[in-house]
């Protein structure tokens, strides 16, 4: 279960006042909201310390007054209408801090991995390149994000207990629902059959990144197998990601909503690093001739590189471990296949080839900023 203070336990963690804390109560409400995480008031969470010790440092250390506080506080969150968030959207960088103003810690490298259309093999893909990274010696772990529709402990052969659903509404911890799979691979389901989890509010999707900020300290790459399509989640999840793999077919429709997605991603994040993948084609040149009309559209109207991150052949062998639930590189590994993901992997790894190096992370950006904002975005 995630860890829940008292008041004295939070009087420590902040160096606060226990009179100071109750004066912040009252004065900040509006940036300390207990109420949509179902706490009782004498109860604390790591983001209201977090937010205590943010305007415990705006106050004593830079001097501010309660408005200036507010306006600092308000000043991070940029209106809902702009980012078609209902709930609004981090805008302004506060700082990196861990819970109670530590240094931050080392952030894994966070890789999306999406598809504007089902059935591409997306799945596949994240399970088979997790493979390949922990068999180079990187501790890997997935996010299954497909909320609701989760699958990708069944390709990886495992069962679980439990999933995300279980951290929004019995207040599990990251490291509850937690499952290792092959090779040591870390694993969080999003849970099958669930609808309501594959339309989350700003607030689940920030207490599930929250949690995920947890996983992430403990591994090299985190892989984050988002749903298919343009959903809010989808869209938010491929967002947050240092880079983002986009998986298509050679399908006419696959393409044109490759594109779409890839499009909307370029509107929402100008600075994405996005790669394509070309699976399920019959050869080097094939594959190409799907990349290069994804590429020149997007070169065209979005005046934006786009990766080729490589290719997957389409043979029996990809068919055939599915179904038995195992992952192709393990059941399989020296079919065609699983040496193109093996290639693919290697590419995404190369430091000079497929590195976001416009901006520093943005899951380590994102995760900073909630720790230091309103509990209720």
């Amino acid at each position: 279960m995630s860890p829940r203070m008292n008041i004295k336990q939070t009087v420590e963690a902040t160096g606060l006042e226990e009179s100071e804390i109750r004066f912040y109560e009252q004065v900040f409400r509006e940036f300390l909201t207990f109420s949509q995480l179902d706490l009782d008031r004498n109860e604390f969470s790591e983001d209201h310390v977090d937010v205590l010790v943010r305007i415990r440092d705006l106050i004593k250390k830079r001097g501010l007054s309660v408005d200036e506080v507010k306006h600092e506080l308000k000043a991070a969150l940029r209106p809902a209408e702009a980012s078609g968030n209902t709930g609004g959207t981090l805008d302004l960088p506060m700082g990196k801090l861990t819970p109670y103003g530590n240094p931050e810690q080392r952030y894994a490298r966070v890789i999306a991995v999406t598809s504007g259309k089902g059935g591409v093999g997306k799945t596949t893909v994240t399970v088979n390149m997790a493979i390949a990274l922990a068999q180079a010696g990187h501790r890997v772990a997935i996010f299954d994000a497909d909320l609701g529709l989760a699958n990708v402990h069944i390709l990886m052969g495992v069962r679980t207990r439990y999933n995300m659903r279980h951290i929004l509404e019995d207040n599990f911890s990251i490291e509850d629902v937690l499952v290792e799979g092959p090779l040591g691979i870390k694993i969080v389901s999003g849970g099958q059959g669930v609808r309501e989890m594959a339309n989350l509010t700003a607030e689940h999707r920030r207490v599930l990144l929250r949690q995920l900020d947890r996983l992430e300290r403990t591994v090299d790459v985190l892989l984050v197998d988002t749903g298919a399509g343009i959903s809010e989640n989808v869209l938010r999840f491929a967002t947050f990601a240092d880079e983002t793999v986009v998986v298509t077919t050679p399908n006419i429709a696959s393409a044109a909503d490759g594109y779409s997605i890839i499009k909307i991603l370029l509107e929402m994040e100008p600075n994405s690093k996005i790669g394509l993948v070309a699976n399920q084609v019959k050869n080097l040149y094939h594959s190409r001739n799907v990349y290069n009309r994804i590429n020149q559209a997007v070169g065209k109207y979005l005046k934006a590189p786009l990766g080729d991150l490589g290719f997957i052949v389409e043979d029996k062998y990809v068919h055939a471990a599915n179904q038995i639930r195992k992952p192709l590189l393990l059941e399989y590994p020296e079919a065609e296949s699983s040496r193109c993901i093996r290639a693919i992997a290697d590419t995404i790894m190369h430091q000079g080839i497929f590195r976001n190096e416009r901006k520093d992370s943005c899951f380590e950006d994102m995760m900073g900023a909630l720790k230091r904002t309103v509990v209720g975005v």
